[in-house]
């Protein structure tokens, strides 16, 4: 398990976002969720150095 995917799992075993987690079991939602999962891959070196950590 990698990617979206697994962040909706830690998300369901968390009480607040749990429906969040369970709504992302819907291959449609999960696919959206990769995407954007991918996007914020690309960003998060420049996310990183502009507020100070290591990128």
């Amino acid at each position: 398990m990698s990617g979206a995917e697994a962040f909706a799992a830690m998300w369901r075993a968390i009480p607040l976002l749990a429906p969040l987690g369970r709504l992302a079991r819907n291959r449609h939602v999960l696919a959206a969720l990769e995407r954007l999962y991918l996007v914020f891959l690309r960003v998060r070196p420049g996310l990183q150095r502009a507020l100070g950590g290591r990128g």
